[in-house]
C-alpha cells in the first residue's frame, strides 16, 4: 500500500529539484535562504514539522530567539547570505 501525503517530505523536495527553504522572522521580519540538505533532521521528515526547529538570530537575545516562518521552496538561493564585516574594516 502506498501511502499518499499533499505535504511534501525533506527527500521528495531534494529529489524535485527544490533544495532551498526560504524563511522570514515574525518580529524583524529578516529573510534568509537555507539549503535543504544542511538541515539535520530526517528525510523522511515532512516539510512543515522543520518550522518549530527554525529561530531568528538576528533579533534574537541571548534568552530568547523569535520563531520563523516559512515562505516558500526554491530550487536555488533568492536571498543573497549575509556577508559579514570586521569591525576594524572599512565599509
Amino acid at each position: 500500500m502506498v501511502e499518499v501525503t499533499a505535504v511534501p517530505t525533506d527527500s521528495q523536495c531534494l529529489n524535485g529539484g527544490y533544495g532551498w527553504l526560504e524563511i522570514e522572522c515574525g518580529r524583524c521580519k529578516t529573510k534568509a535562504s537555507l539549503p535543504l540538505d544542511a538541515i539535520r533532521r530526517a528525510r523522511d521528515t515532512p516539510i512543515w514539522k522543520l518550522e518549530p526547529s527554525f529561530r531568528c538570530r538576528s533579533c534574537g537575545t541571548r534568552r530568547y530567539k523569535p520563531p520563523v516562518r516559512m515562505i516558500k521552496l526554491t530550487e536555488r538561493r533568492e536571498i543573497t547570505p549575509y556577508k559579514w564585516v570586521h569591525p576594524d574594516e572599512e565599509r
